[in-house]
């Protein structure tokens, strides 16, 4: 069972990772008229390094803790279950911005995967 929770914890933080990089080279959603830490989201202002940073947190431990578990590390189950926090926080937050608008709907289903499969990891590494 750990192999299919490290496979779900590796592929989303990989995922999340890809994304937000995509987007921020892109420039997608935000404006950086003063350099990139000074980014802020194009519809609110809001600075956007400090989402970047929870978001790239979150995938950092899921990939960590994925590497962990497949080598059976003695902290494998503590940092898997960090990230698995953390990406059941960011997708149930991420769900309201999904849900928001009819047109952002279809954004909905990848967070409801991760925070399903966030949860049900959750229990299966608790038992």
């Amino acid at each position: 069972m750990e192999i299919l929770i490290a496979l779900f914890a590796g592929v989303m933080g990989a995922a999340m990772a890809g994304i937000w990089a995509r987007d921020i080279l892109n420039g997608t959603g935000f404006d950086a008229p003063d350099g990139l830490l000074r980014a802020r989201e194009a519809e609110t202002d809001n600075l956007m390094i400090w989402h970047w940073l929870a978001e790239f947190g979150t995938a950092g431990t899921l990939v960590v803790g994925a590497w962990l578990l497949l080598i059976d590390a003695a902290i494998a189950v503590p940092v898997t279950l960090v990230g698995l926090g953390a990406l059941a926080y960011t997708s149930a937050n991420s769900l309201g911005w999904a849900l928001a608008l009819p047109g952002r709907r279809a954004y909905a289903i990848p967070m409801l995967v991760g925070l399903v499969g966030a949860l049900v990891s959750i229990v299966l590494l608790l038992l």
